[in-house]
């Protein structure tokens, strides 16, 4: 696949079809679209890469990141014509039909990304995990919190940690979620991981990083700084310690 770039009319276009998607759920995607010269040129510098189906959205920022390292490229981080586009080119991934044949089309910003304000550019679903992945590029394997579900269902995990870059760019953050909250050994996200849990241990992280340097304290003694709600998953951290 030759990585293109909607202009304009190319994203209304593309806005539009979601907009009949979700009063026709049946309604077939023109793929058409993705190659009409009239909507989209060739990404330059120049990317290409044969389509894969992803397991999860770490597969997807592994792929992209590496398609544009083979090319000796990058993706353009902050053109929303690319990104609607590549969302178009992957839409059976982002938005697959179900048994029926029909389509759920989510809010806009799914696929059509708003990068003029963080609260809402973390919402899309392929821009998101590729920036994610970036921002640890060095042991991206820390990130899985974030990039565990598929495409089209980030979860609650994501929803929690990618919408708060104090945290989604914190190494030490994100090295004690995957302790807390992915098994080592099967690689997936334990019973009880998403839901309250998240959502208190990101406030929580957020509360002590007012008197701790979250990316160098200890996991081991972070640990035993959680509240007794976290209890369960301590074991973990404290068989895996590290510095983070």
């Amino acid at each position: 696949m030759q990585f293109r770039r909607f202009n304009d009319r190319g994203i209304e276009v593309f806005r539009s079809l979601l907009m009949e998607m979700r009063q026709n759920p049946k309604a077939p995607f023109p793929k058409s679209i993705l190659t009409d010269e009239s909507l989209s040129q060739v990404l330059e510098p120049k990317i290409s890469a044969p389509v894969e189906e992803f397991a999860n959205r770490m597969a997807f920022a592994r792929w992209l990141s590496s398609a544009a390292e083979s090319c000796q490229a990058q993706p353009p981080r902050t053109d929303v014509g690319f990104w609607t586009w590549l969302t178009a080119a992957l839409f059976d991934q982002v938005c697959p039909a179900d048994g029926h044949g029909k389509r759920k089309v989510f809010a806009e910003a799914r696929y059509i990304p708003d990068l003029t304000r963080y609260s809402r550019s973390y919402r899309h679903l392929l821009a998101n995990p590729f920036h994610v992945y970036q921002l640890h590029h060095e042991d991206p394997s820390r990130a899985i919190v974030a990039l565990i579900n598929p495409l089209q269902t980030p979860g609650e995990l994501t929803e929690q940690f990618a919408s708060r870059i104090e945290l989604i760019a914190c190494p030490g953050a994100m090295s004690v979620a995957r302790a807390l909250y992915i098994d080592p050994e099967t690689g997936e996200r334990r019973r009880g991981a998403s839901g309250d849990s998240a959502g208190r241990l990101a406030k929580v992280m957020n509360q002590y990083a007012r008197t701790w340097d979250i990316p160098v304290v200890d996991s081991a003694e972070f640990t035993h700084m959680l509240p007794a709600e976290f209890n369960r998953f301590k074991p973990t951290l404290d068989a895996d310690s590290e510095s983070i």
